[in-house]
């Protein structure tokens, strides 16, 4: 760090000529102790508050010369110089202050020992920052452990690693939290030397670990552990060993092959030839051919050009020898890599038939698979869009019916359900070969309707381009025109689109014949169009028009079970954008999500998944990394839940006792008109009665005392 940061630019500058009390006074105004002594802008010294003392103590007045004690022989320093080359000048110059100077010797400022010292702080400070950045965003996990086994730092990397928080290990023991890492720490601490690279099984993954010591003033003052997650890492180093494998199997039979094989590069140069090739052509190892190009090694076999395949062969005469070329590119993800070229020699005769008729499946598979792949992609078009609900997938279903017709079809849908999509996947089905342009003619300027829908003819107004310009009907000629927000079209554009639907024709600005096409329109808004034509701001023709086939998308609210895929489907889509590597949210989190309202729909919970990402600090997304507001509902539907099922439970206790009530009242009913008729057979006599009724006397007085019997039966 240059000592220019450091200097202190506001020096004072003082004259040969002043008197010490002039200095002094000038030292006590500006809180220094040094002062340059300036001579026609020229450094001639400095002076020094002890150099005044010593002046005073030799004559003491303060009106005399401060001549005799300016310093002359100045130590000075560039600018441009960094803290430490400063110090090692001045402690080789043994002075507490050092003029700074610039390359032409003029003076820059002073520099004291109190502001090399700030300096050189505030470099360790950096550096110290820069460190403690350089670690936490380090790729391996670094935990740092003190002589007391407590753990004294972590890393994010570490943090992720164990999965848990740092708030959790900071603080807490070695033993408690990571207990495998105990024997190795001791020795490092014992025997203060680092513990090299081992491999070591943690947490449920490979790691390679380094334990090195860290001294503090050459005191030994604890351990950093250092891991490296290398569990991708073998799973890649046993896919290059199978690889190998792969590799010799295939070299192994390449050599049995019965006759010549060659593997080339898109490039048409060799990479592999058996011993069958080599024979036929008269080379005697592989690295005569091994890096050329097959035309230099074979000129005798015609190549197909691009990726054509002869899998029914060629014949060819090859020398003396009659031979069967056959010729298959090797296609990886659409694009073409290499070429097998295969030429049949060996007893031609006796497998002749037979191998035709091998090249001929092989023919009719590759024919099958691509048949079979075409008809994959025909019966999920609509792939792209995620979802589990029956009310989706039935839009879906309708989307794919309305796109084997030729019918305009109009999507209704608030903003962010993805009517878009829905357009996208039914040209997709439609087998239609033009293009699929897509127009919102919310975001385009009135002014500009008409030219960007129908285009211009040159010359057609000043500053037309040459040549003119296509409109979004010309472009999606023999294709599908999306029409989005249709709602917001004006009134003199809807005119002109209901005769370019009925006439399938249109007139460019400035064009004298009219342009005729052949385009499907797809049209979708989030607003009602029925209101709007009764307001007198949609031709209710053009309604009629492109309302052929009517597709409703159903907002979020209404199909909270497709959130869950939805968030999976996001949440991939977020990571590949943001670097991030969230795996999943919380039960707790889903459930909050499906209890939103969600007015912007998809768009809107795209938007609170990334919010909540950033704010993620583990793998997974919990309830308190959502939006406040989302919280806040989900706590309070929650509440109105406990509260329903409590009102509910109150309200069956009440009906429970209702019932037991009313059971109560029937059984007393029944055992008073029981007494009654016992008291009646024995005239009233009491004794009698309860013998009767197989109980004691007391007990009949009981209950006929609960019962009031009395008021119910009067004796004779």
């Amino acid at each position: 760090m240059e000592i220019s940061r450091f200097t202190t630019v506001d020096f004072v500058s003082l004259s040969p000529d002043n008197t010490v009390e002039e200095v002094l006074s000038t030292f006590l105004e500006k809180r220094v102790d040094i002062a340059c002594i300036m001579n026609d802008n020229q450094l001639e010294g400095v002076i020094t508050k002890y150099s005044l003392y010593r002046l005073l103590l030799r004559k003491k007045t303060l009106d005399q010369n401060i001549k005799p004690e300016i310093i002359k022989d100045v130590i000075k320093i560039n600018k441009d110089m960094n803290l430490y080359e400063a110090r090692d000048v001045m402690v080789e110059g043994k002075v507490s202050h050092a003029v700074v100077v610039d390359n032409n010797e003029k003076v820059f400022g002073i520099m004291s020992k109190s502001d090399l010292i700030r300096g050189i702080m505030s470099e360790a400070e950096n550096i110290a920052n820069k460190m403690s950045s350089l670690i936490e965003n380090l790729r391996d996990a670094v935990v740092s452990i003190s002589t007391k086994m407590t753990i004294t730092a972590i890393n994010k990397a570490a943090e992720e690693m164990f999965g848990v928080s740092r708030s959790t290990l900071l603080h807490s023991s070695l033993y408690h939290h990571l207990p495998e890492f105990v024997p190795s720490v001791y020795k490092v601490l014992k025997e203060e030397t680092v513990l090299e690279s081992r491999r070591i099984e943690v947490a449920g993954f490979t790691a390679i670990v380094s334990i090195i010591p860290i001294k503090k003033f050459g005191e030994l003052s604890g351990v950093m552990i250092v891991l490296r997650d290398v569990t991708s890492y073998e799973s890649i180093a046993s896919e290059l060993e199978s690889t190998k494998r792969l590799k010799t199997t295939l070299d192994c039979a390449l050599k049995l092959t019965y006759d010549g094989v060659v593997i080339t590069d898109s490039d048409r140069k060799i990479t592999m030839a058996n011993d069958g090739f080599l024979d036929l052509f008269g080379f005697h190892s592989q690295e005569e051919v091994i890096g050329s190009t097959f035309s230099k090694a074979a000129p005798q076999i015609p190549l197909k050009t691009g990726g054509q395949s002869s899998a029914e062969g060629e014949v060819i005469q090859i020398g003396q020898v009659k031979c069967i070329s056959v010729q298959n590119p090797i296609i990886k993800d659409g694009r073409n890599i290499g070429y097998i070229h295969k030429i049949i020699y060996k007893h031609l005769d006796q497998w002749k038939s037979l191998l035709n008729h091998m090249d001929n499946l092989e023919h009719e598979l590759s024919y099958y698979r691509g048949e079979f792949l075409k008809a994959s992609n025909q019966t999920s078009p609509f792939s792209h869009i995620v979802s589990e609900s029956s009310i989706m997938n039935k839009v879906k279903n309708d989307a794919y019916i309305a796109g084997q017709s030729f019918s305009t079809v109009l999507i209704n849908g608030e903003s962010g359900t993805g009517k878009e999509l829905i357009a996208e996947g039914i040209h997709n089905v439609s087998g239609r070969h033009g293009a699929y342009i897509k127009v919102n003619c919310a975001a385009i300027p009135e002014e500009l309707l008409e030219s960007e829908f129908f285009g211009y003819a040159e010359g057609a107004f000043t500053g037309a381009k040459k040549g003119g310009k296509p409109g979004k009907f010309e472009l999606a000629d023999r294709g599908t025109l999306f029409l989005d927000e249709i709602g917001d079209m004006p009134m003199s554009l809807q005119a002109k689109l209901l005769r370019v639907l009925q006439e399938q024709e249109f007139e460019k600005l400035g064009a004298i014949e009219p342009t005729s096409v052949d385009v499907r329109i797809i049209a979708a808004t989030n607003k009602d169009l029925i209101n709007l034509i009764k307001e007198g701001r949609f031709r209710e023709d053009l309604y009629y028009r492109i309302n052929v086939i009517h597709l409703t998308i159903p907002p979020l609210r209404d199909r909270t079970q497709d959130i869950p895929p939805l968030c999976k489907h996001l949440l991939n889509k977020i990571n590949a954008k943001t670097q991030k590597n969230v795996l999943r949210l919380t039960h707790e989190a889903v459930n909050a999500l499906q209890q939103h309202n969600w007015p912007g729909n998809v768009r809107q919970l795209e938007n609170v998944l990334e919010r909540a990402v950033h704010f993620c600090t583990g793998l997974s997304i919990d309830k308190h990394d959502l939006p406040e507001d989302i919280i806040t509902k989900a706590v309070k539907n929650e509440k109105d839940e406990l509260l329903t099922i409590k009102n509910e439970k109150d309200e069956l206790l009440t009906i429970k006792n209702e019932t037991k009530k009313q059971s109560m009242h029937s059984f007393d009913e029944a055992e008073v008109e029981v007494i009654i008729n016992a008291l009646k057979k024995t005239g009233g006599n009491r004794t009698k009665a309860a013998k009767l009724l197989n109980i004691s006397r007391s007990n009949l007085y009981q209950k006929m005392n609960r019962l009031n019997i009395q008021e119910h039966f009067h004796y004779s």
